[in-house]
């Protein structure tokens, strides 16, 4: 019965593959109205809400941020979170699909895509301590980390 909110979801296409392996599960994209998608491929079990991020989010259980953060300079990216942290319930889950880079000047993929994502996009990848620095100013606190995901909770002061 929960409710998996997409922010920024693009063609909906990570939410269909994640309700095809969880039944129970609904969905929710929002994305800016333009977004090219199949509405059929969808589902019945999807829904595809037209907004912005910076404005609102639709009410959820768990949010996803599909490699949406690393777009975006911290600021933005906090502004993001702050959006969806006054949506989210108290016991709500922030799933953040990232890469977490690798403090230190080994090579590392994430640190060349760090590269590309400054010139580009103005957009960073960010090690473990700024993305905590990150969710603090978003309201969110982080519950686990993995290589490209990144569990949060709404934090209790938020």
């Amino acid at each position: 019965d929960e409710t998996v909110v997409d922010v920024g979801g693009g063609n909906g296409s990570l939410l269909v593959e994640l309700l095809e392996r969880r039944p129970g599960l609904r969905g929710i994209v929002l994305d800016l109205p333009e977004t090219v998608r199949d509405e059929e491929a969808l589902g019945e079990r999807i829904e595809f809400v037209e907004g912005s991020f910076f404005e609102r989010v639709p009410r959820g259980d768990v949010y996803v941020l599909g490699t949406v953060l690393h777009d975006w300079d911290d600021e933005s990216a906090a502004r993001i979170l702050r959006t969806i942290r006054r949506s989210a319930s108290g016991d709500s889950h922030l799933l953040v699909l990232d890469a977490v880079m690798r403090p230190g000047n080994e090579p590392d993929g994430s640190k060349w895509l760090d590269v590309l994502m400054l010139a580009v996009l103005n957009g960073k990848e960010r090690t473990e301590a700024q993305w905590r620095e990150l969710l603090a100013a978003g309201g969110f606190e982080p519950v686990r980390f993995h290589e490209a995901l990144i569990e949060a909770v709404p934090a209790a002061d938020g």
